[in-house]
């Protein structure tokens, strides 16, 4: 394909805006040069004026470029172009089919235990290799995880964003999100609910914060939340810092106790106490594959009169994964959701308050008792059947409307109790929680609390946000926002405020108006001079390296 006008770089042209983040925007795009299609990064024009901010982005493609695996984006090239009197950097990565695993739970709900497993292994698979070049991921989470299913199964799966990467025993202090410098007042840039406790208490990063997040990730896989949720950021830091690791199988059915035992002892809050390496976690994630289920086998026995009932439990149902979809290479779906979904993992905490179910002991599966008959001879040579004992137990059924649940609980015999009502994004009505938990075996009567949907939710707090974070956050939150620009000092582009106000409740659904700065006004000179729109946050300029591949 010959290049033309119009080109990003000389090279790429661009097709369409996949998504944007708090220093990025990412397009499908056509590589003029190699005739294929790719996804391309550009590092915001306000940041991109920094070179010591250009750096740091470019140094996210030269970690990946330096660490090649089939579960790790392969990176394309990477440079800069003159767009006028800034300096862009770019990036360009081959284009992924899928979703990411955020993605695919929020929409088809948890994957079940052994999708969960399999995801984990190659996710390990891929940390081995970037731990022997020396890199420490430190941004693991469901938005940085792609993953393409057939069906029920996930048939390929592919770390994301190493803009986090660093070598291993470092920090992850800095005074912007790509910790371009590091003063002494820096804070710790990463995502709360998946961060180790080391990293946010800044101290070094080693192997074992990687561990503690896939961890984290494996566990929202198998029951469609991250492992602490809280109202705020600081509650969930705390949780992340002093709470015992939480038990998948406590919230989700069908997790086998190996895999709830991997994934606790990965988040414990000690790294010495935590596996070795990744392979040493990856073997145990192996090893915790459900056993194949024995042949069936037909015996003959001697009818024995007056033989008790013999009582055999059905194995537990896994939960529903949901359906998979299978689309072409060059399809472009996944790396918006990348790109939209890693703002809002990162930003943004749906508060769902744990039930009381969390000091008891763990529910296991709920096996269904099927009594078969036993046969008798008579003297005539005939059989009889003894009659089939009814199931002493019953499960609390699974969460839904209120409406249909409270149907199910009669149904099952089970008795209503006090039903409170919880802030959420979700519309007004919907059950949140059960205690005791979804698929907890009970005997008939049992006092089922539920935690339902109250129709309204907390207003996210934006100000000092990008626009993008701010629409991703209020969205994720239940919210429509409206963006109003507003002439302001702060850097273009910032929220400077929102009505409702951060923290205010507003009813789900309803409009939030975000302020955003356009900048100071200013008045034309009569002589035409070039103007660059301010950095968002001071920061040193050092020399720019020239850009290239490791």
């Amino acid at each position: 394909m010959t290049p033309g006008p119009g080109l990003i770089a000389e090279r790429f042209r661009l097709e369409g805006l996949l998504g944007s983040g708090g220093t990025a925007s990412v397009f499908a795009a056509t590589d003029t040069l190699l005739d294929r299609s790719v996804a391309v990064k550009l590092l915001h024009p306000h940041l991109s004026q920094s070179a010591s901010i250009r750096e740091a982005f470019l140094d996210e493609a030269r970690r990946t470029a330096a660490v090649a695996h089939p579960g790790i984006v392969e990176v394309v090239d990477v440079g800069t172009f003159q767009d006028g009197a800034v300096t862009i950097a770019w990036i360009a990565q081959e284009l992924l089919e899928g979703t990411t695993l955020a993605e695919r739970v929020l929409t088809h709900g948890p994957v079940g235990a052994e999708a969960a497993r399999r995801i984990g292994v190659t996710i390990l698979g891929a940390l081995e290799t970037a731990h022997a070049a020396g890199l420490v991921h430190r941004d693991i989470s469901p938005a940085n995880v792609l993953v393409r299913f057939e069906e029920t199964e996930p048939v390929r799966v592919t770390l994301l964003d190493f803009g986090l990467a660093d070598d291993a025993g470092r920090t992850a202090r800095g005074d912007d999100v790509l910790r371009s410098t590091a003063s002494a007042a820096a804070g710790v840039v990463g995502n709360v609910q998946y961060a180790s406790p080391e990293q946010l208490r800044g101290d070094p990063v080693g192997v074992g914060g990687d561990l503690y997040q896939v961890g984290g990730l494996l566990y929202f896989a198998l029951t469609g939340r991250a492992p602490f949720e809280g109202g705020d950021r600081d509650a969930v830091v705390r949780a992340q810092l002093s709470a015992p690791p939480p038990v998948a199988s406590v919230r989700a059915r069908g997790v086998p106790p190996a895999l709830d035992r991997v994934l606790v002892r990965a988040m414990l809050k000690n790294p010495a106490d935590r596996f070795a390496d990744a392979g040493e976690m990856r073997r145990a994630l192996e090893a915790a594959a459900p056993a194949p289920a024995p042949p069936a086998q037909t015996r003959v026995l001697r009818p024995a009169p007056a033989a008790p009932p013999i009582a055999v439990a059905a194995p537990p149902a896994g939960p529903d994964d949901g359906e998979g979809g299978t689309r072409s290479r060059g399809d472009g779906a996944g790396w918006g959701a990348a790109a939209v979904v890693v703002v809002v993992l990162a930003l943004v905490a749906v508060a769902v308050p744990l039930m009381a179910t969390a000091g008891r002991p763990e529910p296991g599966p709920a096996p269904t008792a099927t009594a078969l008959p036993t046969t008798s001879a008579d003297p005539g040579g005939t059989t009889s059947a003894s009659p089939t004992p009814e199931a002493s137990g019953v499960v609390v059924p699974g969460l839904g409307s209120l409406e249909s649940m409270l149907a199910a609980l009669e149904e099952a015999g089970l008795v209503v109790g006090s039903i409170t009502r919880q802030d959420s994004p979700l519309p007004a009505g919907a059950v949140l929680a059960a205690d005791p938990a979804p698929g907890t075996a009970v005997t008939p009567g049992t006092v089922v609390r539920l935690v339902v949907a109250s129709g309204t939710n907390a207003v996210p707090p934006v100000d000092g946000w990008t626009s993008a974070e701010a629409d991703i956050a209020l969205r994720a939150a239940g919210f429509v926002p409206e963006q109003v620009v507003a002439v302001s000092d702060r850097t273009p582009g910032t929220v400077i405020g929102s009505a409702p106000a951060g923290g205010a409740s507003a009813p789900v659904g309803s409009v939030v108006r975000v302020l955003v700065s356009s900048g100071r006004m200013t008045v034309p000179t009569p002589t035409p001079t070039a103007t660059t729109t301010p950095a968002p946050s001071p920061v040193t300029e050092t020399p720019t390296p020239t850009p290239g591949t490791p």
